[in-house]
């Protein structure tokens, strides 16, 4: 019987904290494919693993860490909401046309709460003002793109390009642009391939999927759509509310044990 050589090393404190670190997309997935090394190797020793031995200095060290990290995460996020409506009367001041130059060369715009606050505009907009929500959708797609994937995390960077494309071909739908509401949803489809797998960001593809094939004259495979956005949906306890804020941490699977923003 050969000996595996190959055996993966012990998990430090400092490795478990990556888990839950935004920015550590594929640190967090080598985290846990040794961690599913280890219980496999566990379960065919009949051993029980054991927790990384520390002192208690260096455990409560990083407890501390983790809180002061909790409280600047969400007084971070709680400013960037707060700030929005006041970014949006700023860019708002501009003419139509330089707007979206202004979000591209402006750090000030380039933040999930301005994003936020524009995405639930379109979504807001789209059965009101099919006008108006084309540019709000276009602009929150612009400002999803500008976001930072060391400050935010790279996948869910990805993910919130996906949403506003969503949005972004809902309101070219409404408007008549069937081509180009396709067009968006192929795009959303490949941000959130490279996104954290979100099944309700998934389902919400499929059903502005299922929108535009009834349009399109394909009642039946929008009747697929459909199902296929209910199983997505129900595997995670159900839809999205269409008109419930969300916060950073309810989207971000990592960051949702550890954080809570107030809203």
């Amino acid at each position: 019987m050969m000996t595996r050589k190959d055996k993966s090393p012990a998990l430090s404190w400092a490795d478990l904290g990556k888990l839950f670190a935004p920015e550590s997309g594929q640190d967090r997935q080598e985290i846990v494919r040794q961690l599913i090394v280890q219980a496999a190797h566990n379960a065919r020793q009949g051993t029980v693993p054991q927790a990384p031995a520390v002192p208690v200095d260096e455990y409560e060290e990083a407890l501390r860490r983790a809180v002061q990290e909790t409280r600047e995460t969400h007084e971070r996020l709680a400013e960037e909401r707060r700030d929005a409506e006041r970014l949006w009367n700023l860019l708002q001041s501009h003419p139509p046309t330089r707007r979206r130059f202004l979000i591209r060369n402006d750090r000030r715009l380039q933040t999930w709460g301005f994003y936020e606050c524009l995405r639930e505009r379109s979504q807001h907009l789209l059965e009101r003002e099919p006008g108006a929500v084309l540019e709000a959708a276009d602009l929150a797609l612009t400002v999803a793109q500008c976001l930072s994937p060391a400050l935010y995390g790279e996948e869910r960077v990805y993910d919130f390009q996906a949403e506003a494309l969503i949005v972004l071909a809902q309101a070219r739908r409404v408007g008549g642009d069937l081509e180009g509401a396709a067009t968006a949803l192929d795009q959303a489809r490949a941000m959130l391939a490279m996104g954290t797998g979100d099944l309700l960001e998934r389902a919400e593809l499929e059903s502005a999927r299922a929108a535009l094939l009834r349009d399109l004259g394909h009642p039946e495979e929008a009747e697929e759509a459909v199902r296929k956005a209910e199983r997505l949906a129900h595997r995670v306890g159900g839809p999205k509310e269409p008109d419930r804020r969300r916060s950073l941490e309810e989207t971000d699977p990592g960051l949702r044990s550890r954080r809570r923003v107030s809203r």
